[in-house]
């Protein structure tokens, strides 16, 4: 059988667990409080196991570290029914009606959780441009919202938090996500990889996938917790190849590479951003091997002049509130851009300047290249990151250009 059809079963079969439990109350006529909570400590113990579970066979998590989390949460629900509590009786009658809404809601939020993703392969896909951000449901988006309210009355959750981190994440709202996230590694009893890592991508994403500065950080820190952690290891190499150090970038993304469990769509992006820095190396290598004036010639600043306009054709299509980006990036090496200008609901045409000053990160600037493309972008969203619907143009520029005569970008395309 198709494993996606499996994988529908499996996803339906649970759903009814969680149903039976969540609903049993409502079908009996006399329940406790101290039933009451079990029953919930219950689903949440099945869910959790299934998202271990998974989470294993798909190679995001090795198998002892899998068994350890096992133990824990067996632990966790021992201890529970261990403690004792009064037993409080209460009487409540049979809601069928309330359990066919459980049922739907369950449903539509499990159903829109799996198409969203969420998982940092997608974040990934989206860092890369490859799959836009998802619509939400204005129910889903409803149910978060409740969470979040739950949580600021009872904020000592740090798995609520993280729950709600992992929400606003799916629904593109990465501030609030980095928010939540830090909320949840505050009130963890430790320091996790996972939780770090969660944090660190909310953040990259909150800035426009800008993976510097304190997400670079949080995802040193993930790796020092866990080495093979397999979200912290594709930041942290998209770190350390903004910073230009691409031996470690390569080795990061290598091991994350021979991982088994990895969507054929991330294994392509990783051998393709590995054959790119294998390239910036080599072209580096060349360069050290070149002469003393060659080397001075290549440390001069660099300082491109740009001039930006929108094709006729394209007149009265640039959406109300769009943000104008000009960005250069090198033309064989890092995907990070070497300088860039976020000039907000710019009117064209205009001329700006592209120099060292504008570098993402010290020491990667344009000087360290000889061959650029330098890209004018009109964002809809409001994110450096392309989105269907963008307006674009761009063009590919030389160091011997560099403070010459303005070099002429016309954006005269809707990105598909």
């Amino acid at each position: 059988m198709n494993p996606t059809v499996w994988s529908g079963l499996a996803m339906a079969a649970l759903l009814l667990l969680v149903v039976l439990l969540a609903t049993r109350p409502w079908w009996r006529a006399q329940v406790g409080d101290r039933q009451n909570r079990r029953a919930a400590n219950v689903v949440a113990y099945r869910l959790r196991l299934a998202e271990i579970d998974n989470e294993t066979a798909s190679g995001l998590i090795p198998a002892d570290e899998a068994v350890a989390l096992r133990s824990e949460l067996d632990t966790r629900v021992l201890d529970d029914a261990e403690a004792s509590e009064p037993e409080v009786s209460t009487r409540t009658a049979r809601r069928p009606l309330a359990i066919a809404l459980v049922t739907v809601l369950l449903a539509a939020f499990s159903g829109s959780w799996y198409v969203l993703g969420g998982s940092w392969q997608a974040q990934a896909q989206i860092a890369a441009g490859a799959v836009p951000a998802p619509a939400v449901d204005p129910q889903i988006a409803a149910m978060v919202e409740t969470l979040a309210q739950r949580l600021q009355a009872k904020p000592d959750d740090p798995e609520g938090w993280s729950m709600l981190g992992r929400s606003y994440s799916v629904m593109s709202r990465y501030p609030e996500a980095a928010a939540a996230f830090a909320e949840a590694n505050r009130r963890a009893p430790a320091p996790t990889a996972e939780g770090l890592s969660d944090e660190g991508e909310a953040l990259a994403f909150a800035s426009g996938q800008d993976v510097s500065g304190h997400a670079a950080e949080l995802f040193e820190q993930a790796l020092q917790l866990d080495p093979a952690s397999p979200k912290a290891l594709w930041y942290g190499g998209l770190a350390s190849a903004l910073l230009g150090d691409y031996a470690t970038a390569r080795a990061r993304w290598q091991r994350l590479l021979d991982q088994p469990g990895l969507a054929e769509e991330m294994r392509a992006a990783l051998g393709d951003r590995i054959a790119r820095l294998d390239q910036a190396m080599a072209a580096n290598a060349s360069a050290a091997e070149g002469s003393a004036a060659p080397a001075a010639v290549a440390a001069a600043p660099v300082s491109l002049k740009v001039q930006v306009s929108l094709a006729p054709e394209l007149v009265g299509k640039v959406p109300a509130g769009a943000t104008l980006f000009v960005f250069a990036k090198a033309a064989s090496g890092p995907p990070m851009p070497l300088a860039v200008q976020k000039l907000g609901a710019a009117k064209l045409p205009l001329e700006i300047t592209l120099d060292e000053s504008m570098a993402m990160a010290p020491g990667l600037g344009l000087s360290k290249f000889d061959q650029y493309v330098i890209t004018a972008r009109y964002s809809a969203a409001g994110s450096v990151q392309a989105q269907p619907g963008d307006l674009e143009g761009r063009i590919e520029a030389t160091r011997a250009q560099s403070g010459g005569a303005p070099l002429a970008v016309v954006i005269d395309r809707v990105l598909p």
